[in-house]
């Protein structure tokens, strides 16, 4: 199992399983051909299930990729509230996927951290993210996923969901059904 493979079982599997719209995870920079070589294979087959797979950022060691379902996340960047958020930090004004991420992209390169409204791409509620830019990190109610400062209980079982999801994906792939046939198998 490749480490692209590896990480995208690791991290993945509630995108993959369409509970969750964004996943991020990284691979080691080292290893970048296999890493296109395994995009490109993972994006034809992922397309036609609506999963796609862009690298976000690369820093010096690590190339980071972002996996997300473009119907779901259209659909929360279509809020007026995330568009707002968003337009704030220099976001133009659309629900286009492709655009914001294509802006997303631009951030992590110029800031001197990670962007932290990356947390809407990857379906963090809106508060959760403005108490986490504002309290710096600090003064969360409970830390899983993300840091939680609202919703303590559905946060809770989101993050079951999620776990169960990784149980689930691990159990598949160690019983013999290749990774990529999961990702191209839920819609």
């Amino acid at each position: 199992m490749s480490e692209f493979e590896q990480m995208l079982l690791d991290q993945c599997a509630p995108t993959i399983f369409g509970v969750k719209q964004a996943n991020l995870f990284s691979c080691s920079k080292e290893n970048k051909k296999e890493v296109l070589v395994e995009l490109k294979k993972y994006n034809a087959c992922g397309n036609a299930s609506g999963i796609q797979f862009k690298i976000l950022y690369e820093c010096k060691n690590r190339i980071y990729i972002i996996a997300y379902r473009k119907r779901p996340m259209k659909n929360c960047m279509k809020q007026k509230e995330i568009q707002n958020f968003l337009m704030e930090r220099g976001y133009p004004q659309t629900s286009d996927v492709e655009e914001l991420l294509k802006y997303l992209k631009y951030r992590t390169n110029i800031c001197e951290e990670f962007p932290h409204e990356i947390g809407l791409f990857l379906g963090y509620p809106i508060t959760d993210v403005k108490e986490f830019i504002s309290k710096k990190g600090l003064d969360f109610k409970f830390c899983g996923y993300w840091k939680v400062y609202s919703d303590e209980e559905t946060a809770k079982k989101m993050f079951n969901v999620y776990k169960k999801c990784k149980k689930v994906i691990w159990y598949k792939v160690t019983k013999g059904t290749p990774l990529i046939e999961l990702v191209g198998a839920y819609c």
